[in-house]
């Protein structure tokens, strides 16, 4: 009789121990409520914690990870470039000429990563659509000024770096009153394509160097239609957010 009496009141202990312990797995339903919730209730709370969404939000910037990853699709540019520029004698270009330049330019991120499929890789990076507008000056071979707003596609390489090179080409029209030879209209439509690269100096704001081709001519609407050939460096800086 005695030896059962024990090992009732060990098989009791031992229920005890394996209830404390299921119990300090839930540490969320233990407190110091001296009228702890019933069985059924704990039951219940455990299902709606398993089926009850988590949603985490949070304030991103222009990336979608850290910088030098892809930019997030949405992402926005603003930014200004300044440079120079210098004829070159190819095609009916004749004259030597030089400008400076000046380009505000707003960009919009239109993809997600893309790229990461192809060659390799090599073109993995993000999509953008800058709107420019050019402001020229021209100081050596003529005088006078042009303005002119262009569209370019913009595609950011993923270095996983905080350098992101791009390349960009785009479409554009001009007006101008310069006096010279390749250029026989005041209406002009532009040409371009450049690469460059961006650093990082913070999260969203980025320095900027470029060597653009840039040309210009009336499409034939008079004769005769040279055309204007340069070469285009600038340097800027650009905030995305």
């Amino acid at each position: 009789m005695l030896n059962t009496k024990k090992r009732v009141i060990v098989f009791v202990a031992a229920a005890q121990c394996c209830g404390l312990a299921a119990l300090a797995q839930q540490p969320s339903l233990i407190s110091n409520d001296p009228n702890p919730p019933s069985p059924d209730k704990v039951e219940a709370i455990q299902v709606l914690q398993k089926q009850t969404p988590i949603y985490v939000t949070e304030e991103r910037g222009p990336w979608e990870k850290e910088v030098g990853g892809p930019l997030r699709d949405g992402a926005m540019e603003l930014g200004l470039q300044g440079g120079y520029a210098t004829s070159v004698r190819v095609g009916g270009t004749q004259h030597n000429y030089k400008f400076a330049f000046a380009n505000p330019r707003f960009g919009y991120v239109f993809t997600d990563l893309i790229g990461d499929d192809v060659l390799g890789g090599i073109f993995k990076g993000n999509g953008e659509i800058v709107f420019e507008a050019l402001l020229g000056t021209a100081y050596k071979g003529t005088g006078g000024e042009s303005e002119g707003i262009a569209m370019m596609y913009k595609h950011n390489f993923i270095t996983g770096t905080r350098f992101v090179p791009f390349v960009e080409m785009g479409l554009g029209l001009s007006q101008n009153n310069w006096h010279m030879y390749e250029c026989q209209s005041h209406f002009e439509f532009i040409v371009q394509g450049g690469v460059g690269c961006q650093y990082f100096i913070t999260d969203d704001w980025a320095l900027s160097v470029e060597a653009r081709i840039h040309h210009m001519s009336n499409a034939g609407m008079t004769s005769p239609n040279p055309g204007l050939n340069d070469i285009m460096l600038t340097a800027g800086v650009s905030r995305f957010f």
